[in-house]
């Protein structure tokens, strides 16, 4: 076999596979792998951070594209910590920063005073539009009654 047949195939079968990978990806396990990430030092319910990815995927809040890369890397984005400062680092965080933030809102973290020693458990997913669904609301205190 020529140099030249080996590496076009070889080529072939990494593209193939590379296609058929994100082919099988899905957004909602790029966005939990992402959360389970970035907050491994919390206690995390997994069947709610379940429930969360799959509530961001349906409104299509990130970009499916980057998403499906983040899930076909499996491994690889895990253990996958960028040059602090590069242009893959900025562009990986910005959306890293956007899922964690949404999972926070979403979660009792804030209502237990940023516990973290307790499980954080997901609520809902977080709608700023919603008057009642901020997590920083505390309910008022009649002053009067008492």
């Amino acid at each position: 076999m020529k140099r030249r047949t080996f590496l076009i195939s070889t080529a072939a079968i990494a593209g193939g596979a590379l296609t058929w990978r994100v082919s099988r990806s899905r957004d909602a396990a790029a966005i939990a792998k992402v959360v389970q990430k970035q907050l491994h030092y919390l206690k995390l319910d997994a069947a709610g951070v379940e429930r969360f990815a799959r509530d961001m995927s349906e409104r299509k809040a990130i970009s499916s594209f980057r998403l499906r890369i983040i899930d076909s890397a499996g491994v690889l984005y895990t253990g996958f910590t960028p040059a602090r400062g590069g242009r893959i680092d900025q562009a990986m965080r910005h959306g890293e920063d956007r899922i964690v933030t949404q999972y926070l809102m979403s979660s009792d973290f804030f209502a237990h005073g940023a516990d973290e020693s307790r499980i954080v458990r997901y609520l809902g997913y977080y709608d700023s539009l919603v008057a009642c669904n901020n997590p920083f609301a505390r309910p008022a205190i009649d002053k009067s009654a008492t």
